[in-house]
């Protein structure tokens, strides 16, 4: 991820993963244990949707997707019961600098690419900047 500030504005560029297709254990192979952003989609009626943008700070990846989808860990069951509705599918992009970068950075994604399962109205930038631009780049 690189960042440049320019006036009250920020250019964020984010590298995202190939697609892979979700495995529980080939997920705990391929995800990094660092911060980032995980980008899960669904093929629903054979289209590609976007489904949630979810940002992993403290766990890392490996560790916030394995709870995300975990059948024991109780909080995400409804969450996780529509993910798993329709064949699934995931990318991440690393981000090792600030939770608050992340938080511009997921506002920018979800106002952007508006995700099924993502509450845009109730998610707010960190209020540092003006404005938020995002490149996204595919692997």
């Amino acid at each position: 991820m690189k960042k440049d500030i320019r006036g009250q504005d920020v250019y964020y560029s984010i590298n995202w993963s190939r697609l892979f297709e979700y495995d529980k254990h080939e997920a705990r192979r391929v995800l990094p244990e660092l911060p980032g952003i995980i980008h899960i989609q669904n093929r629903i009626n054979k289209r590609i949707v976007t489904s949630l943008f979810y940002a992993c700070w403290r766990d890392g990846l490996r560790v916030g997707l394995a709870k995300l989808m975990d059948d024991l860990v109780l909080q995400h069951n409804d969450l996780r019961e529509k993910l798993l509705e329709h064949d699934m599918f995931y990318q991440y992009c690393v981000i090792d600098t600030k939770p608050l970068d992340i938080q511009d950075i997921m506002f920018f994604l979800i106002k952007e690419h508006k995700p099924l399962l993502n509450d845009s109205e109730g998610f707010s930038d960190s209020k540092r900047y003006m404005n938020i631009f995002v490149k996204e780049i595919e692997d």
